[in-house]
């Protein structure tokens, strides 16, 4: 039986049918058996060698989720400026956007670490052209970086999710190392600081994954996870295994798409168009009061403060009498700390606004006083409350001993 088995693996190895790990390894080394997707795959030549890059073309009334690629056209450049928090993106164009997406070797970065995958997306005609560099072995780095980085200089405007920390200085990083200028676009939008700006009080996480589930009608099935990238890849390297290395390009693949839908519904919800939570409004209030857009501003912070949804409705309260208070429109600031108090909020913030009002601009001491203790039993009962220095048991306190000494000198004035 087992020489039966021995020699039918001999065959087979003759064969070429099965190959050994060392079979394997020279064929990477000649850049030979790697054919992962037929039709989609080719070599390109370059100054430093041939790169290996994978194309895909999806039709604009491709559905992603529950949006199509289409929407990214609607993408309005005033709008977006305001979650960039850059007014230099209110002449944004998507079709003068370059969408980018990495997976690599390690996921803290450094020297060490390849960008193996990098994938391009851009709008081109009717359709969305996805292109994907892949790093068949070390030796052809420069080659996809020479080809990578000719192609990134034809758009002004880059899109990434968490690229402005990671994958941008990743890249630049291997193009320093190969000798090759920077890739620095005039403009970088990073969706994850965005979405962490409009959603931050909506999501308890602002990952991809969470935003795909939560706002884009999005479930991935048979996903590799990001953390087990890095071993795929070398595997692949190895011994040649490109069964989960397909998982990656397909994960690759969704990131990028997700990155199109994505900026739609930050553009849409930046304009004030699908609003579907208080948390939302609390930021746009708070972004449009940043850039001198108070109107606008102003209504947002309104519209989520009469939600009912508490804590944010008071916290939204709370943003529009500072603001109102900046303004010196007292008779406004005013109403919204005793409509809190009148609801027993737990914040003592309106407590001790409305009590240095009382102090500062009507000389009503003992109101004050009476404001302050009941700002230092909130705080008391909240030990994330009291680590605000305005609220510590000792500045309240020293507000109440000087408070006591001016009810003090009042009353012995008036004998």
């Amino acid at each position: 039986m087992k020489r039966d088995l021995r020699s039918r693996l001999s065959e087979l190895h003759r064969t070429g049918e099965v190959k050994t790990g060392r079979q394997l390894a020279e064929n990477l080394k000649k850049g030979e058996g790697l054919n992962l997707f037929p039709g989609e795959g080719r070599e390109e030549d370059t100054a430093f060698g041939q790169c290996y890059l994978r194309e895909l073309i999806f039709p604009l009334e491709h559905r992603h989720g529950s949006s199509t690629l289409s929407g990214v056209l609607n993408c309005c450049g005033p709008d977006l400026a305001l979650p960039a928090r850059d007014s230099g993106f209110k002449n944004f164009n998507p079709r003068k956007s370059l969408f980018l997406d990495i997976e690599t070797s390690g996921l803290s970065g450094g020297t060490g670490t390849w960008a193996f995958l990098i994938g391009l997306g851009w709008l081109e005609g009717d359709h969305f052209l996805l292109r994907q560099y892949f790093l068949r072995r070390p030796a052809e780095e420069r080659a996809v970086l020479s080809h990578f980085s000719e192609a990134a200089a034809g758009f002004p405007v880059m899109v990434t999710f968490n690229g402005k920390l990671f994958d941008l200085p990743l890249i630049q990083t291997r193009q320093m190392l190969s000798g090759f200028r920077h890739t620095v676009p005039a403009q970088h939008l990073d969706l994850l600081q965005c979405a962490r700006l409009l959603w931050k009080k909506r999501l308890p996480s602002r990952s991809l994954r969470s935003l795909e589930e939560d706002l884009l009608g999005l479930h991935r099935y048979d996903d590799i996870p990001g953390a087990e990238i890095p071993a795929v890849y070398f595997d692949y390297l190895r011994r040649g295994k490109t069964a989960n290395l397909k998982k990656v390009f397909q994960h690759n693949v969704l990131d990028i798409l997700s990155m199109v839908t994505l900026l739609e519904r930050i553009s849409n919800l930046a304009a004030g168009r699908m609003i579907e939570h208080p948390g939302e409004a609390l930021a746009l209030g708070q972004l449009c009061l940043q850039s001198g857009r108070t109107e606008e501003g102003v209504n947002f912070l309104r519209e989520a403060s009469c939600s009912g949804a508490v804590p944010l409705a008071e916290e939204a309260a709370l943003e529009l009498s500072i603001y109102f208070k900046r303004q010196s429109n007292w008779a406004e600031a005013v109403t919204i700390w005793r409509e809190l108090i009148k609801n027993n909020s737990a914040n003592p913030t309106a407590y001790i606004e409305l009590a240095k009002y009382y102090e500062h601009r009507c000389g009503e001491y003992r109101s004050a006083l009476e404001l302050t203790r009941q700002a230092i039993a909130i705080a008391n009962c909240d030990s994330r409350i009291s680590h605000n220095s305005e609220f510590t048991r000792d500045a309240l306190q020293h507000r109440i001993n000087r408070l006591i000494r001016r009810l003090s000198c009042s009353s012995g004035s008036a004998d």
